[in-house]
């Protein structure tokens, strides 16, 4: 009878390498998952702050049947507070009778929100 003789160690080694590459592989994957939820956060963020800006111009609009000539007016005379730190703000307006352009980036750029209105 021949026997083919196994070092046992070797066995035990490519288990725990396999065992390491799984570990590796969750922690990437887990950090991938909390990478996007945030993304996910900051453009939910970015929403918000273009919502209030576009209510308060609407808002403005209604009382003064003229929109807003800047975000400074908006901020002065309507209680908008912006985060100049996290976003740049974009507003164009066009005339007092038109709505104007309004958009809200993020300060690193990975985030948008806004239209052409």
């Amino acid at each position: 009878m021949i026997r083919v003789f196994r070092p046992k160690k070797a066995a035990g080694a490519v288990k725990v390498i396999i065992f390491i590459a799984i570990v590796i592989l969750c922690i990437v994957l887990i950090l991938m998952g909390l990478g996007r939820l945030g993304a996910s956060q900051d453009t939910k963020q970015a929403k918000v702050a273009y919502d209030a800006i576009v209510k308060a111009t609407v808002q403005c609009y209604a009382l003064e049947s003229r929109y807003p000539p800047s975000l400074k007016y908006l901020e002065d005379n309507y209680g908008v507070v912006l985060d100049h730190q996290k976003y740049v703000y974009d507003y164009r307006p066009i005339g007092e009778n038109l709505m104007p352009q309004i958009h809200v980036f993020s300060a690193t750029g990975s985030v948008a929100a806004g239209g052409a209105s």
